[in-house]
């Protein structure tokens, strides 16, 4: 979690800052419409991209065991979410 964290959180400050000399140099507008663009190019790349990821996961998290532990735990959880029989 904290390489996540320091990931994720570590590059706010260049983030920023790249906003900001954007900025400045053509306007606030157009740094929005640019940073805009450039959200929704990486969500397009990864929706493309996604299931090559999971066909190249999954393998990894049956080996790991971690796949029939969510599959049993789903199904422990819909046989409780059903009213009981009377």
């Amino acid at each position: 979690m904290s390489f996540y964290t320091a990931a994720v959180m570590g590059t706010t400050p260049f983030g920023s800052l790249l906003a900001g000399v954007m900025a400045a140099r053509i306007g606030a507008p157009h740094t929005l419409l640019i940073s805009g663009i450039c959200c929704i190019a990486g969500a397009l790349w990864f929706a493309r991209t996604l299931p090559s990821l999971r066909r190249d996961v999954r393998p990894i998290y049956v080996e790991m065991g971690i796949l029939p532990q969510v599959a049993s735990g789903l199904q422990k959880t819909s046989e409780l979410t059903v009213p009981p029989e009377t």
